[in-house]
């Protein structure tokens, strides 16, 4: 029987739809896009069946699946149906994130069929995996998609498909440090040309001022600073900045491949 091939993702700097689309091209199949970054998108019920194949991917905060997120996860019923999950990370470590990934939709009832986790350049600096993915990561995403293809025409039946285990640990990685309660400053260079506000994942820039951002709906993903032309937006907070020289100093040297599980 012919398989529905569906991708849903959550992208606000664009790395984790590169990635999702780049496999579904190598299992060279049709499929449907279900793009859940902005608001407006995250509001209808979505139903998957037994005729259809998700690609879930997801970028990882702080080790694990996005808190945003859990809320929208009741929305979606799956039954029966195979799936594929990526987790993506900014080069620091994905710790719990592709487990957490994979729970969630195996409590829905998806049977996972492959996994991956893929290195895109950090939210909030791109001095760690700048510019990533790049043409190696999107060529190893397109031979992933080649290889869930030949599994899934091997499969016989649900039933016959064996567990597929993958890093991490239960209970989830908890962070102890708290949330910092900031949000991107803006210079004068702003035009207000709203593009900012166009892409923010949680409506937190006003639409009409987007010089105005609601600190409390911000979750930092820093899809505003990215996408800017005018480099208008920026973070300032002393804390962030020290997260950021953190981050440099410990990961910007490594480079993290990678990891397919199948």
């Amino acid at each position: 029987m012919k398989k529905n091939l569906n991708l849903l993702y959550f992208s606000p700097t664009d790395g984790t739809k590169k990635i999702v689309r780049k496999v579904a091209r190598g299992m060279n199949l049709e499929y449907k896009e279900f793009n859940i970054t902005l608001p407006q998108n995250r509001v209808e019920e979505l139903y998957f069946n037994e005729n259809d194949i998700i690609i879930v991917g997801m970028p990882t905060y702080a080790g694990r699946f996005p808190k945003l997120l859990h809320t929208y996860m009741e929305k979606i019923k799956c039954n029966n149906s195979l799936a594929v999950f990526i987790a993506t990370y900014g080069n620091r470590d994905y710790e719990d994130s592709l487990l957490e990934l994979k729970d969630l939709f195996e409590n829905k009832s998806c049977k996972t069929i492959a996994a991956a986790t893929f290195i895109t350049e950090h939210s909030s600096t791109d001095k760690l995996a700048t510019k990533r993915p790049n043409e190696e990561d999107l060529s190893i995403a397109y031979d992933f998609g080649l290889k869930i293809s030949t599994k899934i025409e091997n499969i016989k039946s649900f039933d016959k498909i064996e567990n597929l285990n993958v890093p991490g640990n239960f209970p989830y990685v908890i962070k102890n440090s708290p949330i910092l309660p900031i949000a991107p400053e803006t210079k004068d260079a702003c035009i207000n040309c709203k593009i900012c506000a166009k892409h923010c994942p949680t409506s937190a820039i006003d639409f009409d001022d987007c010089k105005l951002i609601d600190i409390n709906k911000c979750i930092k993903c820093c899809s505003c600073i990215k996408r800017c032309p005018f480099n208008a937006k920026q973070m300032i907070h002393e804390g962030y900045k020290n997260m950021q020289n953190m981050l440099v100093s410990n990961f910007a040297h490594i480079v993290r491949k990678p990891e397919i599980f199948i």
